[in-house]
């Protein structure tokens, strides 16, 4: 008889599950990979992405055999979930070969995709060899918006076409968008579309900069700040996710010492291209060869990382915003090559959503009075 998971057992529950017996402890559980720095697309606000055909950043990426080496140590130290992202993975010649490989080891196998490249083998090899979910970016409703933002025309109609095969052939499949000047009056109707769907969706619009150095703010897309907080208010599960920040920071009334205070390094690191592991996808520094360095040695001083306190007196050390603050070492790196630097960008985006969402949490207290009255 075959073994199949629970059908009711919901998949974070499950996850949850799984590190509950860690309590809180370190383990290299989920590493992100990116395949390749290159895209077929050309999206105004990517922080990532190198021409389709670059052959300098091709030349760079890790070879099948050393993709194999690398999934190999990560098995060997435990890793269960492995993203597989980019750029864009599916432009890899040899993507089949390794997701195969990977699933074979044994790793929960994630796939960021933009869809536009799916072919039929792809969709044949991910139906019988299942990954643990698709996630696929989409950039508005229609296609004058989606294709304003990717810069590439027809990558609309594949794009959606993609998402119909996938969920045709029953495969898991959530929806995420980056939000911009181009694309954010097309929220609603995105959401729709994956609600239609009966899928997953999440969005974000606080764009990061290029990690090449080449625009430390994409401005020109880049929506106000205010107009980004505001979809905490217009968004019932947004609203009440803040409102669960607010009351678990309650008593919290300084930030932490350590600069790196978030999940990073705990269960997760990530892997570029090139064989870098690194923090975090978004700390690429300090970074550690995996072609010339064990993994696990490797994971032992992002330990030291994680141990770092603080050095630069700034208002970060007293400020209680936290997790509804958005910043952290990755933008104090991406934008003043150090660790702790405060960018005010990030800053005052924190110190807004933490004044609407105690405006929220004060709107709906007086809403169930009224109600109760």
């Amino acid at each position: 008889m075959d073994c199949h998971l629970d059908p009711t057992l919901d998949m974070e529950a499950w996850a949850a599950q799984l590190v509950a017996p860690l309590a809180g402890g370190r383990f290299p559980l989920s590493v992100s990979l990116e395949l390749t720095s290159r895209c077929n697309l050309n999206c105004a606000h990517c922080y990532i992405n190198q021409p389709a055909n670059d052959p300098v950043a091709r030349q760079r990426e890790l070879t099948t055999a050393q993709v194999k080496r690398v999934i190999d140590d990560m098995a060997a130290a435990g890793v269960l979930f492995l993203t597989l992202t980019g750029g864009e993975p599916l432009l890899r010649p040899d993507f089949a070969e390794i997701y195969t490989y990977a699933r074979q080891k044994g790793l929960l196998v994630i796939l960021f995709t933009n869809g536009t490249l799916l072919s039929d083998e792809i969709l044949r090899l991910l139906i019988d060899i299942r990954p643990y979910s698709i996630d696929i970016s989409i950039y508005g409703a229609t296609a004058p918006v989606f294709e304003r933002v990717t810069r590439h025309p027809g990558s609309y109609a594949r794009c959606y076409r993609a998402i119909e095969q996938i969920l045709e052939a029953g495969l898991p499949l959530s929806l995420k968008s980056e939000l911009m000047t181009l694309n954010a009056h097309e929220l609603e109707p995105m959401k729709a579309i994956a609600e239609s769907l009966g899928v997953k969706f999440r969005y974000d619009g606080l764009l990061w900069p290029r990690i090449d150095g080449k625009d430390k703010f994409p401005r020109a897309v880049q929506l106000p700040l205010e107009t980004l907080v505001d979809f905490d208010s217009q968004d019932t599960d947004r609203a009440d996710a803040v409102i669960d920040e607010l009351e678990r920071l309650k008593d919290l009334k300084t930030r932490d010492a350590r600069v790196f205070s978030c999940g990073a390094g705990l269960r997760n690191f990530h892997v570029d291209s090139e064989g870098r592991m690194s923090i975090c996808i978004m700390v690429r520094q300090p970074a550690y060869n995996l072609l010339e360095m064990p993994l696990i040695e490797a994971w032992e001083a992002l330990d030291k990382l994680r141990q770092m306190k603080r050095n630069t007196v700034s208002k970060c050390q007293s400020c209680t915003t936290n997790i509804l603050c958005s910043h952290c070492p990755g933008w104090s790196l991406a934008v003043h090559h150090d660790f702790e630097s405060v960018v005010e960008f990030t800053c005052e985006h924190g110190l807004l959503r933490s004044k609407n969402a105690i405006d929220i949490k004060n709107r709906q207290m007086m809403e169930v009075i009224e109600n109760y009255e």
